[in-house]
């Protein structure tokens, strides 16, 4: 079972990053790298669906956010 990505040392995560094609990732500090690789999806990190459950995905279409 793998450890949580808080959990893991600096050497795994920058490691995991590369493996990813996080770019920089060779320059980051342990910070940089937690939230990079919680930002992306497969990389322990679950992404929210935007679409309704309930909706063909054929059928949806994404639209961003109106800026203020």
């Amino acid at each position: 079972m793998t450890r949580p990505v808080q959990e893991m040392d600096t050497a795994e995560l920058r490691a995991m990053a590369v493996r990813g094609g996080i770019e920089g990732a060779r320059d980051m500090d342990r910070e940089d790298l937690v939230v990079s690789l919680l930002a992306r999806p497969g990389e322990g990190a679950w992404q929210e669906d935007p679409k309704p459950a309930d909706v063909n995905p054929n059928d949806y279409r994404f639209h961003a956010p109106d800026e203020p």
